[in-house]
């Protein structure tokens, strides 16, 4: 009784076996014969429309119907309740974008998954799950209409499609108008498939770190400005670098101020550079977030008497140049909406030289000229910190400065910044001088400045 138990049995067993061998060679068959009948277009992969999505809302939208319809996937395995929740707390923080690519030869999306946003520049990204990489199972699963809306991108997205050299140029478009430091964006491309290049015009006038405002610089910087991103995310300030190249040109003041109607004047043409970026991802994309800045204005001619325009003699204070070494570092520490922390250090050096313009001759009289090209300088070494949030309704940046100036005076000052959705703001900037000697700077420094700014971004 018991051999012929057994013998039977094994007979179920093997044929169970057999039937699960044959359901998976069918399965294996038929998704091959599925896959074969899209026409294989790998040689266009470069050239098809790539994009990600980063509006957090939309993101959760899309989410759901997946956790909805049971459809979310890990090595081909339905994810457990507990899983889902577990990976469901990065939605919420607004942590995850959704990575993108169209067909070459229509609109259908070929490719769909939920991507980490520090994992989307990644040459092999780590996915919160399998992707998707059948559109007709993907408009199952979102329905009809928010499929079409994926299709058409009306939604906050990054397009990130190579486009070539000698033919297209970029088409986004950043125009932001604040006067302290308005940028123009009004070029871009890509060189691969996340990268981005842009190209614009900056202006700036005067400079915190050396405690000078601009009607007390009494010049206005305007060049051109290269910024590369390695991988386009939803933060803009996430570029791998960036350069400035620009000169100088007088300005005036434009209000009734207490200073002197000159509080310092236009020796010479300066030039100005400055180049930002973070050295550490040299060593990995991953290794932190620090931004090291180097900024730096030089007058490299100088002006006659005919220039400056006087027609008696006249004595005068200058600033020529200005060198600003700063290190920063980004997402200290996460305050929720309020913001992410981050902190810098740096010193500054500010040169204030005095001259004398006369009439009829051709240069101007050096009155320091016993002084070395270093002894001219005033140091600074500062310190900043606050927080800052980029995305969402409300964007803001909030910040306290404090330095100390070889002069002999210390310096505090609070800079904020204020964006509604990224298109209307203000930026109010404070700045005071502690133990400051007004008998040291009688001509052309106060204490004290506020300076502040509307701003106003059209970004397409």
């Amino acid at each position: 009784m018991n051999k012929k138990f057994l013998f039977i049995l094994l007979i179920l067993l093997t044929g169970k076996s057999f039937a699960q061998n044959a359901d998976s060679t069918v399965a294996s068959q038929l998704k091959t014969i599925y896959e074969s009948l899209e026409y294989n277009t790998l040689a266009f992969d470069d050239l098809k429309k790539k994009w990600v999505l980063t509006d957090p809302f939309f993101v959760r939208e899309i989410y759901n119907r997946f956790v909805v319809r049971d459809e979310l996937r890990i090595n081909d395995q339905r994810v457990s309740l507990d899983v889902i929740k577990q990976r469901s707390q990065e939605i919420f923080d607004g942590k995850i974008l959704v990575d993108m690519r169209k067909r070459y030869y229509d609109d259908e999306i070929e490719y769909f998954a939920f991507v980490p946003e520090e994992e989307i520049h990644k040459q092999n990204p780590k996915y919160l799950f399998d992707p998707v990489r059948d559109p007709f199972l993907l408009r199952d699963i979102l329905g009809e209409k928010v499929y079409v809306k994926m299709k058409d991108q009306s939604y906050f997205f990054s397009n990130l499609t190579k486009e070539e050299y000698d033919t297209k140029n970029g088409y986004y478009f950043d125009l932001y108008m604040n006067v302290l430091e308005p940028r123009v964006m009004y070029w871009s491309t890509t060189s691969s498939f996340r990268n981005k290049y842009t190209l614009g015009f900056f202006g700036k006038w005067g400079a915190d770190q050396v405690f000078l405002p601009g009607w007390s610089s009494m010049d206005y910087v305007v060049g051109s400005e290269l910024t590369y991103y390695n991988a386009i995310a939803s933060n803009p300030d996430k570029y791998t670098y960036r350069v400035n190249i620009g000169i100088t040109f007088p300005s005036t003041i434009p209000f009734v101020s207490e200073l002197p109607v000159s509080p310092l004047k236009v020796s010479g043409q300066a030039v100005y550079f400055k180049i930002s970026g973070d050295p550490l991802k040299l060593f990995g994309e991953d290794i932190g977030d620090f931004t090291v800045n180097y900024e730096v204005k030089y007058t490299a001619t100088d002006f006659t008497s005919k220039d400056i325009g006087n027609t008696v003699p006249v004595d005068f204070y200058s600033n020529r140049n200005y060198f600003i070494l700063e290190g920063r570092m980004k997402n200290l520490y996460n305050l929720g909406d309020f913001g992410d922390v981050e902190a810098a250090v740096g010193i500054s050096s500010l040169d204030i030289n005095r001259f004398r313009s006369t009439p009829g001759t051709s240069k101007l009289t050096d009155l320091e000229s016993s002084k070395g090209f270093i002894d001219k300088f005033d140091h600074m070494l500062f310190v900043d910190g606050g927080v800052a949030r980029t995305g969402g309704l409300i964007q803001h940046r909030f910040h306290v400065t404090l330095g100390y100036s070889t002069a002999g005076y210390a310096v505090a000052g609070i800079k904020s910044q204020t964006m509604l959705s990224g298109n209307f703001g203000f930026d109010i900037r404070v700045m005071s001088a502690l133990g400051y000697d007004k008998k040291s700077f009688p001509t052309w420094r106060k204490d004290a400045y506020i300076v502040f700014s509307p701003i106003l971004r059209i970004n397409y």
